[in-house]
């Protein structure tokens, strides 16, 4: 299976787990230009957006935020709306929920990528985000 195949996959299968939970998702379109977030997700009046990563390995490496996410989720935050959200799938750690704004120290910082302790220490289980 391709990496935009798994990517494409675990996108639509974490909406689905959203929506189990309650959540109204929307998927949006792959754009040739790119897309700035993959989903967003309402729930109680609170409207999320998540760009999900697929890693194949316990490193997630940040060159994978692509520069048109980083404005528009900075965009939507400073409109008001709830913090954008990175949910990665790792192989043995499941669903992680990286913040925009950590995600935005750790490049600022210089880092290149997260794995192992980091992750855990950055991010939070699906199950306690919700």
């Amino acid at each position: 299976m391709s990496n935009k195949k798994d990517g494409s996959g675990f996108e639509k299968a974490f909406a689905e787990l959203l929506s189990a939970y309650g959540f109204w998702v929307h998927l949006l379109q792959d754009s040739p230009n790119g897309q700035p977030f993959d989903l967003i997700a309402v729930k109680d009046g609170e409207a999320y957006v998540f760009d999900c990563k697929n890693c194949i390995s316990e490193r997630f490496a940040l060159s994978r935020i692509e520069e048109n996410q980083k404005t528009a989720m900075a965009l939507w935050w400073e409109c008001g709306n709830k913090e954008p959200l990175f949910a990665i799938h790792f192989p043995f750690r499941g669903i992680r929920i990286l913040s925009y704004s950590d995600a935005m120290e750790l490049i600022d910082t210089g880092k290149g990528s997260v794995s192992g302790a980091d992750i855990d220490e950055l991010t939070s289980s699906l199950e306690e985000w919700l």
